[in-house]
């Protein structure tokens, strides 16, 4: 079958009885792993060493949150949510960023991404799934907003690769990953192409992480795996999971040497959930090499 070129597996690591888990991202300078259940509102954080969920913490925000990334003020993380971007704290939203989406609740944001010079990246979908109704926003340094890409359907995974020249980027019912090289001085995208086909992978790509040799892992919703891609945009290694429905991917750890997997519960039936009681948890894995420092918002 694609996508079982040497495969790992991923076991149970927090159970935080998740509905929509989302956006795991490790945060280097408080030394905890980060993520959302996206139509809790609720966003969560634990240290490395945390066991069955008992170092877990969180704090709920106006729902739906849908991706969280740390910020160079600590204590203060950025947010994607149902009309925008914002700031918050465990105290609850601090300042509105940006609100491209207020007043429009058929659309949402949905996953997201900080450039290696600071920016914020954001993709948007509409809940009925209308075919190229989302967009890509930027948001700079100086809180202006701008649209990068539109026709996009469901706007999902966007790192960048070691060495800053390119930008990956999941629209997920087009079935691939797209590259573009990429001005870290401006923010620009440019020359888009194909970089992995996945259509002969079982489910769509999702969340996507770039490791520290510019390899691509991309966690498939409906697939039940995260697949790592080489520089020829072919499967070099597939990490298994019980559950069907895998979200995003990160590296963790003091190290980064630690595969995290978010998983969610939508979309299944009762049935689906008695033969999956471990969806919607958070899985870890050892992929046998390391991530990279994520990239924090410039405030």
């Amino acid at each position: 079958m694609p996508g079982t070129e040497g495969a790992l597996a991923a076991e149970p690591w927090l159970d935080v009885s998740g509905v929509h888990c989302e956006g795991v991202v490790w945060d280097d300078a408080a030394g905890r792993l980060r993520f959302v259940d996206i139509p809790r509102g609720r966003v969560f954080d634990a240290g490395m060493d945390t066991a069955d969920g008992a170092d877990a913490g969180w704090f709920d925000l106006p729902a739906p949150v849908t991706a969280v990334h740390p910020t160079t003020e600590p204590g203060t993380l950025v947010v994607a949510d149902g009309d925008g971007v914002a700031l918050a704290t465990r105290d609850g939203l601090t300042e509105r960023l940006a609100a491209p989406l207020a007043g429009r609740p058929e659309i949402r944001m949905n996953d997201a991404g900080v450039d290696p010079a600071g920016r914020y990246f954001a993709g948007s979908m509409a809940y009925d799934l209308e075919p190229g109704a989302g967009r890509l926003y930027r948001l700079d340094a100086d809180r202006s907003l701008h649209t990068v890409l539109t026709g996009v359907t469901i706007g999902n995974g966007v790192d960048w690769s070691p060495d800053t020249t390119l930008c990956y980027f999941v629209d997920s019912p087009l079935h691939r990953v797209d590259v573009f090289d990429y001005d870290v001085t401006t923010g620009a995208l440019s020359n888009r192409r194909v970089f992995a086909d996945t259509s002969a992978i079982p489910g769509m790509p999702d969340g996507l992480t770039v490791d520290a040799e510019g390899a691509v892992w991309v966690a498939f919703w409906g697939g039940s795996r995260v697949c790592r891609f080489g520089p020829d945009g072919l499967v070099e290694r597939t990490v298994g999971l019980p559950v069907s429905q895998v979200t995003s991917c990160c590296f963790a750890g003091p190290d980064l040497d630690r595969l995290i997997i978010s998983t969610s519960t939508e979309e299944l039936s009762p049935d689906d959930l008695r033969r999956q009681p471990t969806a919607g948890m958070i899985f870890r894995a050892e992929p046998g090499c390391r991530g990279r420092r994520t990239n924090e918002f410039v405030i």
